[in-house]
């Protein structure tokens, strides 16, 4: 009984002075009222800005030419599969086709993953490097408003649209990229 009773006083002594604590650090903010919060859309950021899209646009190109490519070996497969179709089964001919097929669409199918692993790669790349730019932005924005802490404001359950500073983000970084 002496340990529960102990335990139980330790506990109450503990959640006294947690307490304290958090009242006290509430109500020097609170005092101070130097805290000042600012939330940012980033996926505002990234669909507006014209630095980015500059920049997906870029990668755009890059998926468009290599889908090019996907499409010259796809249809040069179906025409090979056409002319195996065409062959009797039995023929030397279209054992030599039927390899050849085989052969492309295996060859096919490396590229396609080979293309997408690159794509993959320099998107997450492409969007790291904006996101990495964007947050120095942010960073500037929050020191000429004064504000101590940005949220995104996807985190947010209800937020007043007068301390959103996406559209200065905005400006500033494509300011910035010119």
């Amino acid at each position: 009984m002496k340990i529960n009773k102990k335990y139980l006083w330790l506990s109450l002594v503990f959640l006294t002075a947690f307490i304290f604590t958090i009242g006290y650090a509430t109500m020097g903010m609170a005092e101070s009222g130097s805290q000042k919060v600012g939330f940012v859309d980033m996926g505002k950021i990234m669909k507006e800005s014209k630095a980015a899209k500059s920049a997906l646009a870029s990668l755009q190109k890059e998926i468009e030419a290599k889908r090019a490519i996907i499409k010259e070996k796809n249809d040069k497969i179906a025409g090979m599969d056409k002319e195996v179709k065409s062959l009797k089964q039995d023929s030397s001919a279209w054992k030599e086709k039927r390899d050849k097929l085989a052969k492309e669409v295996e060859d096919f199918n490396k590229t396609r993953v080979d293309y997408d692993g690159q794509l993959m790669k320099k998107n997450n790349e492409l969007t790291q490097k904006i996101i990495t730019e964007v947050q120095q932005v942010i960073k500037k924005v929050a020191a000429s408003e004064k504000l101590t802490i940005i949220l995104d404001k996807r985190s947010a359950l209800l937020a007043d649209d007068s301390l959103d500073i996406t559209d200065k983000v905005i400006k500033m970084y494509d300011a910035q990229k010119k």
